[in-house]
């Protein structure tokens, strides 16, 4: 698909753009310069026209080596040799600055075709168009307005034959292409979304960075580097995955600052979408109360749930050692997570990265498990027999019937003549026990009681009537 990307210096409004072509607030917009780091991408629709918007972080012109600000512009850099459309954003209120002269220079090295784009012309005059926006090479610059999405017409017509001659190009190609070429992923199974979560500095852009085998997202000492929720697609083993890099999630009362805030929000955003969670801990400082406070929230939006311990290759002495007291303390104080899922990795070096992808697969399959009514009633007769419940009240408490009312996670609901008794230890054997019997190692599992009534209670007795049944003379 045709992709355009969106540059520009900081603050000039490419966020906002980005936001108005795709249709939704995807990325964080404020007034702070330098709040997009990583690029992001999306559809975006524009009338009739399709394409894939990529924002990315602002144009800075003076940066150290080592900087953050060096690695913004480097993903930058990119995102433009990606696209086959630019997108050069300027201020049309404050005018153009030495970033802009700088960055229109580079634009014009690279001969990537480009549009020029004054933002912020919510009151357009022709004195925005002096003489200085014709120096930066581009021709007459397309007024708008991104936020109130002012002039999106005129941006309509520079697009448009720009698609058109990228479309042109591929239908000739298809027209001349061999027909019975086999597609290499024509046998891909339909995607799902993995979010890898964890508090800031854990090591998430690290991980996918490996998983991906390329630099995609800005990594270094710094903590709370990222701060969208940024989803790249990967095929990983003839399946299509969605990966998402959100930002760290400290503890609500740590957040003060607005911008963080925002990510914050952005990041439990991603785990309500995704179907299977990353949780990334970091082996030196494992398992505070954010981690469980994480873990807990994953179980509440009922999503597949994976610990990853990462820095593994940081841990001195027996690594298998240490990893059984990591199952162990996670069992002990998270026991609703029977069967999720414990792998050290190291983000580093590579280590369990692919054994967690495939971990993940497995939990995605019997997550999405869909059990035979029949085949439940069997476990349910074996499963009390092997441990029936106790007595209520001097009366036998019967378990009469079981199915399951929904999948994503696989959630059950078992018929009974007194369910709340049965709450606790008993539900929970029997959510061992279902898992063991069906092999649902990695899924969580619900199990619900209910009442099951006597079908004839509303029923008015029939009476008997001689008179309907006198024998004829």
């Amino acid at each position: 698909m045709f992709r355009i990307a969106i540059i520009g210096r900081p603050n000039v409004g490419k966020s906002t753009l980005f936001n108005k072509l795709i249709g939704k607030s995807f990325a964080i917009t404020d007034d702070t310069p330098g709040v997009t780091r990583d690029r992001k991408e999306a559809h975006g629709k524009l009338g009739p026209l399709e394409f894939i918007a990529i924002d990315t972080a602002g144009l800075e012109h003076q940066i150290t080596n080592e900087s953050l600000e060096k690695r913004m512009v480097e993903q930058t850099h990119y995102a433009v040799e990606d696209a086959d459309l630019c997108l050069f954003v300027v201020d049309g209120k404050l005018g153009l600055n030495n970033d802009d002269y700088h960055f229109a220079e580079w634009l014009r090295k690279i001969k990537k075709p480009t549009i020029l784009i004054a933002n912020k012309c919510e009151n357009l005059n022709e004195a925005t168009f002096e003489k200085e926006y014709y120096r930066l090479g581009f021709g007459k610059p397309i007024a708008i307005s991104a936020e109130h999405k002012i002039g999106f017409g005129d941006l309509y017509e520079k697009i448009s034959p720009e698609i058109e001659k990228y479309e042109k190009i591929f239908e000739e190609l298809n027209l001349n292409s061999d027909s019975s070429f086999d597609d290499e992923n024509s046998e891909l199974i339909y995607q799902f979304q993995i979010a890898v979560i964890g508090k800031p500095n854990a090591g998430k852009s690290s991980f996918l960075n490996k998983v991906l085998k390329k630099d995609r997202f800005i990594v270094g000492p710094e903590a709370g580097i990222t701060r969208d929720a940024i989803a790249v697609d990967y095929d990983y083993k003839n399946y299509k995955i969605r990966f998402i890099d959100t930002a760290g999630i400290r503890k609500k009362s740590a957040i003060h600052q607005k911008l963080e805030k925002l990510s914050t929000i952005d990041s439990y955003r991603a785990i309500r979408f995704a179907q299977i969670i990353v949780l990334l801990i970091d082996a030196n400082s494992l398992l505070d109360h954010q981690d469980l406070a994480l873990a807990g929230q994953v179980l509440k939006e009922g999503r597949a749930l994976i610990f990853a311990i990462n820095k593994i290759d940081q841990v001195s002495g027996d690594k298998e050692i240490f990893m059984r007291k990591v199952r162990q303390q996670i069992q002990d104080l998270l026991p609703e997570i029977q069967g999720a899922p414990i792998v050290g990795v190291s983000a580093k070096t590579g280590y369990n990265v692919e054994k967690t992808l495939d971990l993940a697969i497995e939990t995605h399959k019997q997550w999405n498990n869909y059990l035979n009514t029949t085949k439940l009633v069997e476990w349910l007769k074996y499963a009390e027999s092997q441990h029936s419940p106790k007595l209520y009240k001097g009366k036998a408490i019967k378990l009469k019937y079981v199915t399951q009312i929904k999948k994503r996670p696989p959630t059950f609901a078992v018929f009974t003549n007194y369910p709340k008794p049965l709450e606790g230890s008993y539900q929970r054997y029997l959510i061992n026990s279902l898992r063991e019997y069906f092999s649902l190692n990695y899924t969580p599992i619900r199990l619900y009681f209910r009442k099951s009534e006597n079908p004839f209670a509303d029923k008015k007795d029939k009476v008997f009537s001689k008179k309907l049944h006198q024998p004829k003379k």
